[in-house]
């Protein structure tokens, strides 16, 4: 396990009341389709790689301003997206940007619904693929939501998180750094709020989910349902 010493990360630290004011959440929504454009084509390039004739349902877990969503339903517009997100000015934000979808025709057949997220408003077995962007580590409740997110999910289906690893090498972070900027503070705020990866396996044990599993991916953790033979997983 490396040593975060230098950024001050050995132990979480959770977010008080994050995106609480409406102009810093479109300032960041801003600065991330500035700086995070491959941040998000990244796991956006991993659901998309599970989509097929046979998948049909899509359920995002933390809407986020609805970035990632919305590129996945332009590629996939024959998909229908459900997204959920507790956070009323994040889902203000991602309901601007749907509306400018939305205003400019693009393909998409996406809707965001504010609800907490310790109880989905989806039926057992309803969901092809369930995926998060970067939200774990804001979830009040992980164990219940990870439940929940077994729930949802079709037997056989496909199970997607993405979020930072706050134990992550610090090569990593210092690039991202580099790229973030004016928006250092709150990147640092969020890794400092993020999960170790075996912090996560700790939470997937208690939900139930312990078969499940951990990739560590650069700055990132990608928890799966499934086996990704391109990342080495956390023993």
């Amino acid at each position: 396990m490396v040593n975060a010493t230098l950024f001050d990360l050995d132990h979480r630290v959770p977010q008080s009341k994050p995106f609480s004011v409406i102009d810093e959440v479109r300032s960041y929504d801003l600065g991330m389709r500035k700086s995070a454009l491959v941040a998000y084509l990244k796991p956006a390039k991993r659901i998309l790689s599970y989509c097929n004739e046979n998948t049909r349902d899509l359920f995002e877990v933390g809407t986020g301003t609805g970035l990632l969503s919305l590129y996945l339903g332009g590629k996939r517009p024959e998909h229908i997206i459900s997204s959920i997100e507790e956070n009323v000015t994040l889902l203000e934000v991602a309901e601007e940007n749907l509306s400018l979808s939305v205003w400019c025709s693009a393909p998409s057949n996406i809707e965001f619904e504010l609800c907490k997220l310790n109880k989905f408003p989806a039926a057992d077995a309803s969901a092809d693929i369930v995926y998060s962007f970067s939200s774990l580590h804001l979830w009040r409740r992980p164990v219940e939501t990870l439940k929940e997110i077994g729930r949802i999910c079709k037997p056989g289906g496909v199970v997607l998180l993405f979020d930072t690893n706050r134990l992550a090498e610090e090569g990593h972070i210092t690039f991202v750094l580099q790229f973030v900027k004016e928006g250092a503070n709150e990147f640092m705020d969020s890794l400092r709020a993020s999960y170790s990866p075996q912090e996560v396996k700790g939470l997937l044990a208690e939900a139930g989910l312990a078969h499940w599993h951990v990739y560590e991916d650069e700055l990132g953790l990608v928890v799966s349902s499934v086996v990704l033979d391109d990342l080495e997983e956390v023993k």
